[in-house]
């Protein structure tokens, strides 16, 4: 996922405009963009995520998720 978009979504959820996001908006946004599972159990509730831990995960993900369906 290109950059950008990536900045856009992050900057919607932080419409506030704190540099951080809530570990639920988080979550939510990875459910949305297909990168988690609605049963997966991520780490970190009540926690901030700010646009570098949110760029990283979107980025790492994909590859996970696709190494994954190799398997199978």
């Amino acid at each position: 996922m290109d950059n950008s978009n990536i900045v856009a979504m992050f900057e919607m959820m932080d419409s506030a405009g704190r540099g951080a996001i809530s570990f639920v908006q988080y979550k939510e946004a990875l459910k949305t963009l297909g990168l988690c599972t609605a049963d997966e159990v991520l780490k970190g509730e009540g926690h901030i995520v700010t646009l570098d831990q949110f760029r990283d995960e979107v980025c790492i993900r994909p590859a996970s998720l696709q190494a994954f369906a190799r398997k199978f």
